[in-house]
């Protein structure tokens, strides 16, 4: 199995624990003389078996993301980290352009002016630059979960 397959197959296994968590919610409970409509305890075995799957594929993708490696020598490891904290870093300046936009807000030219205490141009071109390396280590990393045999 691919490493790009058994990421799909830990979505569909998390959400189908989180479609379980609901119906266990919904069935916590019934009117006094009525049927359940499913069982509780039934539904949380099905769950205990979904979470012991789930946990298996999990510590197989991380084991496999400190063993593989990127055509750069990174390990698949180190260049998801890295990912998460471009894509950070890109929010921080993304926020911080946007706060530092003027509003239009006043009602009058007697109100108080606030100006930006930073370069916005800057600020944007900057924010481009790492998501421009987001999207080519991103790129990377599912070129190699498609490349990449699951340990």
């Amino acid at each position: 199995m691919k490493l790009a397959e058994a990421l799909m197959e830990r979505k569909a296994i998390k959400n189908k624990m989180e479609e379980l968590k609901k119906r266990i919610y919904q069935n916590a409970q019934i009117q006094e003389g009525d049927a359940p409509i499913e069982l509780p305890v039934n539904l949380l075995e099905e769950l205990r078996k979904e979470i012991q799957k789930f946990e298996s594929l999990v510590i197989k993708i991380n084991n496999t993301n400190i063993a593989a490696k990127l055509e750069n020598g990174m390990s698949l490891m180190d260049a998801i980290v890295k990912k998460d904290m471009l894509n950070y870093e890109y929010l921080i300046y993304i926020n911080l352009a946007d706060k530092a936009t003027p509003s239009s807000a006043r009602y009058s030219s007697r109100e108080i002016k606030n100006i930006p205490n930073v370069d916005i141009s800057e600020i944007r071109k900057k924010a481009d630059e790492i998501a421009k390396e987001y999207r080519m280590l991103d790129s990377k990393i599912q070129e190699a979960n498609w490349r990449i045999e699951l340990i």
